[in-house]
């Protein structure tokens, strides 16, 4: 990505938020960058997901979110 930030929505049940992140984060770390936007108990464990071109994908942990989604992207996080 061309981009030195990517503007994503991240969503946990009802509540969403959009946010600024960097590229080389990894997928498994985003709950820990946006926890100031959800309650703890509100986040359950259990992958991401991200809504890309109309369809759902499990987001891989280990891999930076940069090269999973583009700008823009809907990230899902388990409700608790």
């Amino acid at each position: 990505m061309s981009e030195s930030r990517l503007t994503l929505v991240l969503a946990c049940g009802e509540r969403g938020v959009c946010h600024l992140i960097e590229p080389g984060a990894l997928a498994g770390e985003l709950p820990g960058l946006v926890e100031l936007y959800f309650a703890p108990a509100m986040v359950a464990s259990g992958p991401l997901r991200a809504r890309v071109a109309g369809a759902e994908i499990e987001l891989d942990p280990r891999i930076p979110i940069g090269e999973q989604v583009a700008t823009d992207a809907e990230i899902h996080f388990p409700a608790g």
